[in-house]
């Protein structure tokens, strides 16, 4: 005997997820619009209580309604400067306006294939390309199911014209790549602005989906693909839909290409500016390449080594099993949680959770807590590595990552599908999957010693911390012999920092962790929780550090000035990290937060720029000697090297990179030759059959 009101008030006082919730309204207004109404009851069967599970497939019913709306006004309203291209007739048309305009929007349209990925340009197809040039926008298809398709001799003469053009993207990468794989197109060296790199520039705390910025910057609403298409392929949307779409998608970037430029041609902007065209384009046009280029994986010797990690990963339970007196599911929280803190009763510091930071704290407590840990650790590098690596190996035997050259807040590199700055060193073993292309090129890595520590002497001007890198000094020594308090010398620390048990080898290692630690904002808890002592014990060592790097200590305080008083900091090269909304909030915690990012921010960003600008500066080096970039691990590049690469030609390209920038104090590059395989190392003095290398 509900009524409907009484219906909804039920369904909205259960607990919904804000998606819920908006699909739950919808449905509501549309009942009371009369656009939509109950599901239909079977003949002899007794109408059901109204329920939620009920309203949300009738959301998927209201929303395909508006989906065939939405499509038939879009198709509707189609402007009368959109083309479809799929005869010969107009193909001169638009080689003439890509030739005539001073910046050409490209983007393309892409489906699933036989088994692949609309994400996946080696597995995926093209179902067609959008461009816009000179006030008009083309769609062009090439491999609709319903046609008529453009052939193949027409297309390709409008993607040659369109290699010699200005061309804006947004998420460039994806469109580059997919040109490339499908087509053996090179758009990357005519890719002239990426939208989505500029708009990061901008403002790095937003999301950057065109659809979105364009709705928010613009004011333009705009539909998004999976809104009015869903799972539907594009090579089955009717060309009409496929028109406004898609010609709509370039000319709206270009729309908001120049809305950035407006902007950026403000002197208040001009870093920004810089930054886009002079760093972050350049780099960007590099790693499209170099994730083309790819680096070659060995599977079966992946599959060999998975066996073997499953080996020791039975013996490791086999071993946990004879401790603990019973079998279990270590892989079961709730199981390990009963056998740590009920059965052996160790110390519960996270009410319970098994989650490692806490496991750490009790590793000392009990034999079979190291062994579960190790276990654990196994485990992930199988999941992640042995087992997933080779299911990322394209046709050509190789793994192409998607390097992301702004895709931090901090302007730092990521990557992505695999994520190869994951790949852990010290299983060396993992990086060893990673081989040399063929027989007659070699891997080679060049890595920025101390790179952070260094920007951080820099931007610090702390001069004990300069003058011991101009002296050579090992900092880590430096710093234990600072955190000691006069307790030792920094002599003392070199003389004993390998003898084991010593307390100069503790302090060292204690100094590793405070010098990367300070770097990143590190509180006394968490180095605490990293050394394994108490809270007290942690500020007294960041107090000691502090007190002998006191130009350190100047630098943060300042940072933590300047963002109160203006919600954002800077780095060497203008880049800007805003604050404004945590160091404005109530809550400490994001007070705090951004304090350590003000702190932060400028150091990680500025170690980022400069390995940036070494790879801009050494663009010409690398061709001279046949060389390419294949990865970006943090600070580190790994190259594709001939066989027969001189050591002088190396110490070239290292010189290069040791003179991105000029510090306080000299950088300093780290070279490692692989001949066989990544991080394989055969000495530089061995390889080039020098009994010692050059310096």
């Amino acid at each position: 005997n509900e009524t409907m009101d009484e219906a909804w008030v039920r369904i909205f006082a259960q607990k919904n997820s804000e998606a819920d919730l908006r699909k739950l309204q919808a449905v509501k207004a549309a009942f009371e619009a009369g656009k939509i109404g109950r599901e239909p009851v079977a003949k002899g069967k007794k109408p059901k209580r109204f329920s939620k599970a009920e309203a949300l497939r009738l959301y998927a019913q209201l929303a395909e309604q508006e989906r065939e709306s939405k499509l038939a006004e879009l198709v509707e309203k189609t402007p009368e400067n959109y083309y479809l291209i799929n005869t010969p007739l107009l193909v001169d048309r638009v080689i003439a306006d890509i030739q005539a305009a001073d910046y050409v929007g490209y983007d393309c349209e892409t489906y699933d294939g036989d088994g692949g990925s609309a994400l996946d340009p080696w597995t995926g197809d093209l179902a067609g390309f959008s461009v816009s040039a000179n006030g008009n926008n083309y769609y062009i298809p090439i491999a609709h199911v319903d046609g008529p398709n453009l052939h193949r001799e027409s297309y390709m003469a409008i993607f040659r014209s369109l290699e010699n053009a200005k061309l804006i993207m947004h998420n460039a990468p994806f469109d580059c790549k997919w040109a490339s794989v499908k087509l053996g197109v090179n758009l990357t060296d005519a890719l002239y602005a990426d939208t989505r790199i500029m708009a990061m520039a901008l403002d790095e705390n937003r999301d950057h989906r065109l659809k979105n910025l364009l709705t928010d910057w613009l004011k333009e609403p705009s539909d998004n693909f999976d809104r009015l298409f869903g799972k539907t392929p594009f090579n089955t949307i009717p060309l009409d839909v496929a028109l406004v779409y898609a010609a709509g998608d370039t000319e709206k970037t270009l729309k908001l290409f120049h809305w950035i430029m407006a902007h950026l041609n403000t002197p208040k902007l001009t870093d920004i500016k810089r930054l886009i065209f002079e760093m972050e384009m350049p780099v960007q046009r590099v790693f499209i390449k170099a994730d083309l280029r790819g680096i070659k994986f060995d599977i079966e010797n992946a599959k060999k080594l998975d066996e073997k990690l499953e080996q020791e990963e039975r013996e490791l339970e086999r071993k946990i099993y004879e401790i603990a007196g019973e079998e279990l599911n270590l892989n079961s929280p709730a199981q390990v949680k009963r056998l740590f803190f009920e059965k052996l009763k160790l110390t519960n510091y996270g009410n319970g959770s098994t989650n490692s930071r806490f496991i750490k704290k009790i590793q000392k407590e009990h034999p079979i807590v190291p062994l579960y840990s190790d276990y654990k650790e196994i485990g992930k590098l199988r999941s992640a590595f042995t087992q997933k690596l080779p299911r990322d190996v394209k046709f050509d035997g190789k793994i192409h990552p998607w390097h992301n050259t702004l895709g931090a807040a901090t302007g730092r590199f990521t990557c992505k599908d695999p994520n190869t700055q994951q790949i852990p060193a010290k299983r060396p073993e993992i990086r060893h999957l990673f081989t040399s292309t063929s027989k007659d090129r070699i891997l080679v890595s060049m890595d920025f010693s101390q790179i952070e520590l260094r920007v951080v002497a820099h931007v610090a001007n702390d001069e004990v911390l300069i003058n011991a890198f101009r002296n050579g000094q090992d900092i880590h020594s430096t710093t234990a012999a600072l955190i000691s308090a006069g307790e030792f010398t920094y002599d003392d620390i070199e003389q004993y920092k390998d003898t084991p048990g010593h307390r100069c080898q503790k302090l060292r290692k204690q100094a590793k962790i405070v010098n990367f630690g300070i770097v990143y904002g590190m509180s006394a808890n968490a180095l605490a929780d990293n050394l394994g002592i108490t809270k007290q014990e942690a500020q007294t060592i960041i107090d000691n550090y502090f007190a002998g790097y006191p130009g350190i200590k100047r630098y943060m305080d300042e940072q933590h000035r300047l963002v109160k008083k203006q919600g954002f900091v800077t780095d060497m090269f203008g880049r800007k990290r805003r604050l404004h909304r945590e160091i404005k909030s109530r809550e400490y915690r994001d007070k705090a937060s951004a304090e350590r990012m003000a702190g932060n921010f400028p150091i990680q960003s500025s170690a980022g720029g400069i390995l940036k600008l070494a790879v801009i500066n050494m663009q010409e080096t690398l061709k001279k000697h046949d060389v390419s970039i294949l990865l970006q691990v943090h600070d580190e590049l790994v190259y594709d090297c001939p066989h027969n690469i001189s050591q002088e030609a190396l110490h070239e390209i290292r010189k290069v990179m040791e003179t991105a920038v000029t510090l306080k104090m000299p950088l300093r590059c780290d070279i490692e030759i692989y001949p066989d395989c990544w991080q394989k190392v055969v000495k530089e003095g061995v390889f080039f059959g020098k009994e010692n290398p050059i310096n």
